[in-house]
């Protein structure tokens, strides 16, 4: 299992919390006063909202547990918010099953931390549907990143992070798809009552 200090890329976000107030979000994100990026530099807290893609890593204990990716726009903050909000709504395995995995860390006294990796923008050229040139736009590539992230990884620790369940190849546990389920079919359940 991998340590957050090994990681040179990476600067920490946020501390997730309980949250005793919103019982169906159950915790929340503590971000930081004061972001500092992997070179020790202070940045602009509007990392936090960029729309650019951005690689997060969920930490337990100093654990890496997670390596995930995203382009949501509404930055870091609205990919984060689909954990914290998995509990309503219809969410995917992957978003449920994290949040679960969050909530019982934290019930267990665990240090859970948030930790980033921005994309770089690059000009490269974009194809719409008629034309095969391409038009000069700023891109990131966070996808590529993520799947880098993922490979060094799997390099090191000849697997993936834990709750990585797809890239390892594995089921969520049986618990998880359960209430999962469970979940979903109170959700159906209650949209056909109203």
């Amino acid at each position: 299992m991998m340590k957050i200090k090994e990681v040179k890329t990476a600067f920490k976000i946020a501390n997730v919390i309980l949250d005793e107030e919103h019982k169906v979000r159950e915790f929340k994100f503590d971000f930081c006063n004061e972001l500092f990026d992997d070179h020790g530099d202070k940045l602009n807290k509007n990392i936090l909202t960029d729309d650019k893609g951005r690689v997060y890593l969920i930490v337990v204990d100093g654990i890496i547990k997670k390596i995930g990716g995203s382009m949501s726009r509404g930055g870091i903050k609205a990919t984060l918010s689909f954990y914290q909000d998995a509990m309503q709504g219809r969410p995917g395995i992957s978003r449920f099953g994290t949040h679960i995995l969050i909530k019982e860390a934290l019930d267990k006294g665990s240090k859970v931390e948030i930790y980033m990796i921005s994309s770089e923008e690059i000009e490269a050229p974009v194809k719409g549907l008629f034309s095969d040139k391409g038009e000069m736009q700023k891109v990131a590539v966070f996808k590529e990143m993520e799947d880098k992230c993922k490979a060094d990884y799997k390099v090191k620790e000849n697997n993936y992070p834990d709750w990585n369940f797809q890239e390892n190849g594995k089921p969520w546990p049986t618990y998880i798809q359960e209430k999962h389920n469970q979940y979903l079919s109170t959700t159906i359940g209650k949209k056909e009552k109203s």
